[in-house]
């Protein structure tokens, strides 16, 4: 019985480790795609072959001819976000943009919050 705990402690926590990278990965797909990246399905042999080389979840930098492209792979290989230059500078933007509002958001929840740290000490009460 002893042994259980820290067995389902750490299943528990693996858990919501995974939940947390999912939604991670939705919300990084959901900026890709607002800023123009494609998305293209492996419904080929070469293509599955392509993206199984590629780290998934990662963004690829690629040269063909004298174009440069970006390349997001999912997971099993199923699907790619393509995007140019312009796609990929409007996605880092984006990506500044969420940063800028995700603290402005914590920020105002900190301040709500009675009895925290401020710029001026400890307030509490």
């Amino acid at each position: 019985m002893k042994a259980f705990l820290p067995i389902a402690l750490a299943a528990a926590l693996l858990s919501g480790c995974a939940a947390i990278q999912k939604a991670e990965h939705k919300s990084n797909e959901q900026l890709l795609a607002a800023s123009g990246f494609q998305v293209i399905p492996a419904n080929t042999p070469q293509r599955r072959q392509s993206l199984a080389t590629l780290k998934p979840y990662t963004i690829h930098r690629t040269i063909r001819g004298n174009q440069v492209f970006y390349v997001y792979p999912d997971s099993n290989g199923n699907f790619a976000y393509i995007g140019d230059q312009t796609a990929y500078s409007k996605y880092q933007n984006l990506v500044v943009q969420q940063q800028i509002s995700d603290n402005n958001l914590m920020a105002a929840q900190m301040a709500t919050i009675p009895g925290v740290w401020g710029g001026w000490g400890y307030w509490g009460y």
